[in-house]
């Protein structure tokens, strides 16, 4: 490596030579403490927004089930047509044709 390059990364990874940890103020964490709202009644949820949250669950559980197990016309008529066109188009040799 040159040597102009290798002084380079030896200037950058000695950078931090001689950095110290910062230190918080004295006072911090009590101000921060102090801030908070203590004895603060717990936030609840109303039983209508839990059982809406149900139902919009189990509605899309249902409706994914239902496209899974969806029977698929698309595939076989599709894969049918296919080989319609080819056979009519002889593109298979006599006996090999796609099923």
């Amino acid at each position: 490596m040159e040597p102009k390059k290798e002084q380079w990364i030896n200037d950058i990874l000695n950078s931090t030579d001689g950095m110290q940890r910062a230190e918080p103020g004295a006072f911090l964490f009590a101000k921060i403490r102090n801030r908070l709202p203590s004895g603060a009644p717990p936030v609840y949820v109303s039983p209508v927004t839990v059982w809406l949250t149900v139902a919009t669950f189990a509605l899309l559980i249902l409706l994914n089930w239902r496209v899974v197990d969806w029977p698929s016309n698309a595939a076989p008529s599709q894969s049918t047509d296919l080989t319609h066109v080819a056979t009519e188009l002889n593109l298979f040799p006599t006996g090999n044709q796609l099923y």
